[in-house]
């Protein structure tokens, strides 16, 4: 069979009966996929999303928001949590370290629980905070073991040279999950510990924690300890720390949050409310009049300081690539609102100028984008839809403008955590939200998946649920139901691809009494990190790749090994299947498929 694409039509050449056959499923899908494009365009009236409490449309940009009624799911699309370590809040439990050492079993146990979830879900990235506090989940020569894995920073026991960040990776690759690494650069002790004075949270910290060390280079704000982005050496720090795990893992991604400088806190005195930011504490006043150019304000300075940071991750990681030729992306998850427009003569979103913003942080994220540093931005876009300062849509469309023709992805923030935490609000109450946001994440031109903060609310204990958690496990069933119905690839990175990622070769399949085997070789040195495996029921029937309904399973590699095998659990008996399998990237970049095989399942 030879095709061409001209004018975004493929045009078949060979009569056939299977080039036809695969015609035929062709334009069915072209077909599905016009009709899609219709209803997204169609105003009607009874997909026009609602306000929950009013019943009015909800307006983004001064349209209606319309949603199509066809749940069709992308085929390529990041889907990912986060996995909050600090102060034990997803991952693990304060059990594994409970009897004063690590049980290392029980740590497995909960991570691959954490897959198992994901698995379910069809996720397909989870990023893991394995740098939560100056420390970390591995061994490292810069930081010491996080309290938040042994129970006390710098505590070992139990590991007995297990490394937990190689073992997550590997289980997490094992299953064709993305891992990201997810570093906080400056923070140094939790919100949890505010009762403490700065000399006894600095009593909490190792001896080789880098505070401790230098505690010239930290700032006491807010009843934390954070180091001082205005210190040169702070960010050689943390940059050599990232690059520590860049060099001896395989991870995906280089990911860091919205912690840079501190945010602005309320707090009483003698019975009044009164608000601090950092702009007014002075704390880093002699860092400014050692370190900065002439012709700086201190505001400007503290801008540059985090700028700089970033840009000197983008160039390690970036360089790191090229020179040992992998993929690995660097992305951020800012504050979800830079600025509003009307603070910025109409540069920012169409959000309130009463709203907190990243810029009022010294954090300006649009440059990162501008600059071309960043491989993906996840804006934490955590509202609803009929939220009065910062709407999620039209939160969502500034993000979606500001990325257009650019090398970088964008990826959601989505703050399904509210159920919990703001389960006053209406649009808190009903699944429709979060489905919607997702939908409505689907229309936009530049978006590519969306991550859930956090990964605690995508499990609820089935018994004596609360009224929001009811809530949460609706949502959460209905999304699987609906728009988590079928696994998905990620978007592919290819300006990060460094060689050709070529087809596997002498697919060959094998049926039992339990499962369906397959079997097929694929070169040592092929540019490959996983398999897609796709399955259409039906002797020698076509695969079509885009199709989202055929993509059964995304596995790992296993590394060192020119056969790679594959067991599908599913099959039912007495039915005829044909599959496909193509490799896939570090940078998500897929291989052509291959000839296909069909066999019956007895």
């Amino acid at each position: 069979m030879e095709q061409t694409e001209k004018n975004s039509q493929l045009i078949f050449r060979c009569e056939c009966p299977y080039c036809q056959s695969f015609l035929s499923d062709y334009e069915k899908v072209s077909s599905q996929q016009d009709e899609r494009s219709d209803q997204v365009k169609t105003t009607n009236e009874q997909n026009v999303l609602k306000n929950v409490s009013t019943n009015e449309p909800i307006l983004v940009s001064g349209e209606k928001v319309v949603l199509s009624q066809f749940l069709y799911e992308p085929k390529k699309e990041l889907r990912g949590v986060w996995v909050t370590t600090v102060r034990n809040t997803d991952f693990p439990t304060k059990k594994v370290f409970e009897s004063g050492s690590v049980d290392v079993e029980l740590f497995k146990k909960e991570y691959l629980n954490i897959l198992q979830t994901c698995q379910r879900l069809n996720l397909n990235a989870v990023l893991v905070q394995v740098r939560p506090e100056g420390d970390s989940l591995y061994p490292s020569k810069l930081n010491p073991y996080s309290e938040y894995l042994s129970g006390k920073q710098g505590n070992e026991a139990g590991l007995n040279g297990f490394d937990p960040l190689a073992w997550m990776i590997e289980q997490t690759h094992k299953v064709g999950i993305e891992f990201h690494a997810w570093f906080n650069p400056y923070r140094l002790t939790p919100s949890t510990k505010r009762h403490l004075s700065k000399d006894e949270l600095f009593d909490t910290l190792a001896a080789t924690n880098y505070g401790k060390k230098y505690p010239e280079d930290t700032y006491f704000y807010n009843g934390q300890l954070f180091l001082n982005p205005g210190v040169p050496r702070v960010n050689k720090y943390v940059i050599d720390s990232i690059m520590e795990v860049v060099q001896n893992y395989n991870i995906d991604a280089v990911h860091l949050d919205d912690y840079f400088y501190g945010y602005p806190y309320e707090t009483t005195e003698n019975g009044v409310s009164k608000f601090y930011s950092f702009a007014e504490s002075g704390l880093d006043q002699s860092a400014f009049d050692k370190y900065n150019k002439k012709d700086q304000s201190i505001e400007k300075w503290r801008e540059e300081n985090i700028n700089n940071l970033i840009r000197g991750i983008s160039n390690a990681v970036h360089q790191f690539n090229k020179q040992y030729s992998k993929s690995i992306a660097f992305g951020i998850s800012p504050f979800g609102v830079w600025d509003s427009a009307e603070k910025t003569n109409g540069v920012g979103s169409n959000t309130s100028s009463s709203q907190l913003a990243s810029l009022d942080e010294y954090v300006n994220s649009k440059l990162w984008i501008d600059e071309g540093l960043l491989d993906y931005i996840v804006p934490q876009n955590y509202w609803s839809f009929e939220d009065e300062l910062s709407p999620f849509g039209e939160v969502a469309y500034w993000w979606n403008k500001i990325v257009a023709g650019k090398d970088i992805q964008l990826y959601m923030g989505l703050g399904i955590y509210l159920y919990d935490e703001d389960q006053d609000n209406p649009a808190w109450k009903t699944p429709d939200t979060m489905l919607n946001q997702i939908l409505y994440g689907r229309l936009l031109s530049e978006n590519d998946g969306f991550v859930f903060f956090t990964y605690n609310n995508l499990v609820t204990n089935t018994e004596k649920l609360t009224e929001s958690e009811k809530v949460l496990d609706l949502t959460v069933n209905k999304l699987k139901q609906t728009v988590l119905a079928h696994k998905a690839l990620i978007p592919p990175r290819t300006w990060l691809q460094t060689g050709e990622t070529k087809p596997i070769k002498n697919l060959r399949i094998l049926s039992t009494s339990n499962e369906v085997m397959l079997s097929f070789q694929d070169d040592l040195d092929n540019n490959s990190q996983y398999y897609a495996i796709y399955r259409i029921e039906g002797e020698n029937k076509p695969i079509i790749l885009r199709d989202d309904k055929y993509l059964i399973d995304v596995v790992g590699k296993n590394q060192n090994q020119a056969i790679q095998q594959y067991h599908d659990m599913t099959a039912d008996k007495n039915k005829t299947y044909t599959y496909g399998v193509t490799a896939v990237s570090q940078a998500q970049v897929e291989s052509k498929l291959t000839k296909l095989v069909s066999r019956r399942v007895y």
